[in-house]
């Protein structure tokens, strides 16, 4: 069995991480996926790209509409107010899975700015 992704954003996303250094391009359960370093930050899924963001910058994309609660693998939260950190390291928090849903690859391009965060802070809580 194999999860669905759209194809579309695939192209945005290789074209991304090579125009980035150290980000690479991977798989997660088989799914087109970006890296910084061995920090998964970015994965194609479903209808949309799942990325993971600081929570101040996930509660504010969610707050203003452009992105959707969600937790990295499907299991969204009850209430997309108010993102939950995933525990990292000594408790501390290690970021949000927010969805984006582009309605076409080119409107995906728009999203670069959020990557370049999300690859940054991956790094930055290893």
């Amino acid at each position: 069995m194999s999860i669905a992704f759209r194809a579309d954003l695939k192209p945005f996303l290789a074209e991304f991480i090579e125009h980035h250094r150290g980000l690479r391009i991977g798989r997660m359960f088989g799914l087109p996926a970006g890296y910084a370093g061995r920090k998964l930050f970015v994965c194609l899924m479903e209808d949309g790209l799942i990325v993971k963001l600081p929570e101040h910058v996930a509660r504010d994309e969610v707050r203003t509409g452009n992105a959707a609660r969600d937790s990295g693998f499907g299991i969204r939260d009850s209430n997309p107010e108010s993102p939950i950190p995933s525990p990292g390291r000594a408790g501390r928090a290690s970021g949000v899975w927010v969805k984006y849903k582009p309605r076409t690859a080119r409107e995906a391009s728009r999203l670069a700015p959020i990557l370049e965060v999300a690859a940054r802070h991956v790094v930055q809580t290893a």
